[in-house]
């Protein structure tokens, strides 16, 4: 069994999560008994933009990087590296957010790393 995925994984859900940590503790105590405030709602679209992005780019470099055994085309390096940068956006937005650190969403972040993790170190690693 080939562990890098899983390291990928591990490390992305520690970016994402040591993020959300160090955002929580620098930004400014809501006073007592009142509710943290809302993220901009223009942060939603940014966020789905991210993350499409992000899906498309590195599903094509799947899906190119596994052909690419047998037609010998592979793609340029650049596109490893935009992916690799879009994922490290991906995984540092909620944190960017405003997303509070609570055990639900520290859960929720923690998911999402593994997945986002484990898709970047197997695109990276399709290549032939």
């Amino acid at each position: 069994m080939n562990p890098s995925p899983l390291l990928g994984a591990l490390s992305a859900m520690t970016l994402a999560v040591g993020a959300l940590a160090m955002a929580h503790r620098m930004r400014p105590r809501t006073p007592e008994g009142e509710p943290p405030p809302d993220p901009h709602p223009a942060l939603g679209a940014i966020g789905s933009g991210l993350l499409s992005g992000f899906t498309l780019l590195t599903g094509f470099l799947i899906a190119t990087g596994w052909a690419a055994h047998s037609t010998g085309i592979v793609p340029p390096d650049g596109l490893y590296l935009a992916d690799l940068a879009a994922g490290a956006a991906v995984l540092l937005y909620p944190s960017l957010a405003g997303l509070p650190f609570t055990p639900r969403y520290v859960t929720a972040v923690c998911l999402f790393g593994l997945l986002v993790g484990y898709v970047m170190v197997t695109a990276v690693q399709l290549r032939p």
